[in-house]
């Protein structure tokens, strides 16, 4: 979009100088003196915007990326550094592609005689499109649409780049706001559909039979906990191959009743997958790592540095942290041993803070009870972590407008200068200011609108991309994009081409019709 920002200003630029081109041309000057005035130009405007740029490059933005990663890290203070190398390496291709785009637009024009310069250029001849061979089509569109449809074919490489750069805006816009989706996902996710139950109450390892008595007791009769789960949650590896992950490794007491406490399922298909005696349900995220598929058989190595082969019969959806679930019957058939609960999960029917406090202190005062966490505590934090998300999506929509904007502003800026006397000669047939703005704003009406279409669906693309190359070991990123991201994205594009219109306006009001016509003699 960057390259389109400036193929689009030098080629307006030289297009405007075109009859000075024509003159100095003719009093005698080569085309490399000519040619040179531009060639500057462009090199100085790309070497006082690259210093701009590397100088918000490296400041601004990579604070915003590195306190983003304060979602899963405990960061020290940024430290910026400047790279030389990749400094020099991006201007050189901002002044490149600057100046390459000015010597073509100049090349192109230096061409042509002197004579043929100091006159207007002659507007393109209008052709016959596919559409007019479709006449039960063709036939039923208005006079001013079919001159409005053959104009968007006359200038194939102004349609063109008015597509690709409207469709980047808004690509890039979707992203920006998809990413947000993706990361908001993880916490209605994780803490909704995935982790059903709203607190965890953390047990010693060595804890006495009848100290597990009175903390089952005290959940009994505790009116605000509606459901409990025992579990075994301990550390574990698993591998394949020579690649190894670390894993939770978790083993419900009650294999039937633990889906009320952990929602197991398919993340595209959200079937629900049962855990069997047969072997392992593995999370999504450490699967995909290490390439494991539904059937496969793995090492998998307990909290004790005990080592067995299981079979995964399932992969579920996932986000936070790596998981494998396995029944206490499959633990035993493999490991050969049983196992002791070490954990306490408890659905709530009263999840304010006054009763979460109050459950709190009454477990942390049963011995043997190591700690009690609470999800929506989780969550909370999750939430106010993920705030930082908000100024990346902020960068990339303003700087996907921005180059938009320029974009669509130098584009409309072309065609009028290009069509200058066919706008002064419907001008002088009695068009009104109105009807003139309409006969231009029509077409890029209709490119935007086609170039925000193809942009909704490389943005996905984009996103799904993004997603996948930015996550980070113990956490994995949503992959969908919501209806309400697709229409802002949308809208904001559209909105774009509007204030473009609005903008545009007065340069064709103010059109000198006797002026226009008269500057072919």
């Amino acid at each position: 979009m960057a390259a389109l920002v400036c193929l689009t200003t030098m080629t307006r630029m030289v297009d405007e100088q075109r009859i000075n081109i024509g003159t100095l041309k003719g009093l005698g000057y080569t085309t490399g003196q000519i040619a040179k005035k531009y060639i500057l130009y462009a090199l100085i405007a790309s070497l006082l915007g690259s210093i701009l740029g590397l100088m918000i490059g490296y400041t601004v933005f990579p604070i915003i990326v590195f306190n983003s990663y304060g979602i899963m890290y405990t960061l020290p203070p940024v430290d910026l550094v400047f790279d030389v190398k990749l400094a020099v390496g991006v201007t050189l291709t901002a002044v490149l592609i600057t100046t390459v785009a000015a010597y073509s637009a100049c090349f192109k024009e230096l061409r042509e005689t002197p004579s043929v310069l100091m006159r207007p250029r002659a507007p393109k001849n209008g052709k016959r499109i596919m559409l007019e061979k479709i006449p039960f089509i063709w036939n039923k569109i208005g006079f001013i649409g079919k001159v409005t449809i053959r104009n968007i074919f006359r200038y194939k490489k102004r349609f063109l780049m008015t597509v690709l750069g409207i469709s980047g805006c808004s690509a890039l816009i979707l992203t920006g706001l998809g990413i947000q989706d993706s990361i908001q996902m993880i916490v209605d996710g994780q803490y909704g559909s995935i982790f059903k139950y709203d607190m965890s109450v953390i047990l010693d390892n060595n804890i006495k039979n009848s100290e597990l008595t009175d903390i089952e007791k005290y959940i009994k009769e505790e009116n605000a906990i509606s459901d409990y789960q025992f579990v075994n949650n301990q550390n574990g590896k698993i591998s394949l191959g020579k690649e190894e992950k670390s894993i939770n490794i978790v083993i419900p007491k009650n294999t039937d009743e633990f889906k009320n406490f952990v929602g197991l399922k398919d993340r595209k298909s959200q079937k629900p997958i049962e855990l069997d005696n047969k072997g392992i349900v593995l999370s999504e995220k450490v699967a995909r790592d290490l390439n494991i598929k539904a059937g496969d058989s793995i090492k998998l190595l307990n909290s004790k540095d005990k080592k067995a082969e299981v079979k995964v019969s399932g992969i579920t959806e996932n986000y936070i942290s790596h998981y494998a679930y396995m029944s206490k019957e499959y633990y035993k058939e493999v490991f050969k041993r049983d196992i002791d609960y070490n954990r306490v999960l408890g659905i709530l029917n009263n999840k304010s803070k006054s009763v979460e406090d109050s459950i709190s202190k009454r477990l942390i005062g049963e011995p043997g009870v190591n700690g009690v966490s609470f999800n929506t505590g989780l969550k909370e934090n999750f939430e106010d972590t993920i705030k930082n998300l908000n100024y990346v999506v902020l960068i990339m929509t303003v700087s996907a407008g921005a180059l938009a904007f320029v974009v669509l502003y130098n584009l409309t800026n072309v065609n009028i200068s290009e069509r200058i006397r066919e706008i002064a000669t419907i001008k002088v047939l009695g068009f009104y200011d109105n009807e003139v703005s309409a006969y231009i704003y029509r077409e890029n009406i209709i490119l935007t609108v086609i170039g925000t279409i193809v942009g909704l669906g490389i943005g996905k693309l984009l996103h799904q991309f993004i997603m996948v190359t930015v996550e980070i070991e113990s956490m994995m990123f949503g992959r969908i994009i919501e209806s309400s991201s697709y229409i802002i994205a949308g809208l904001l594009t559209i909105m774009l081409g509007l204030i473009v219109n609005l903008a545009m306006y007065y340069k064709l009001k103010n059109v000198e019709m006797v002026e226009s016509l008269k500057s072919v003699d």
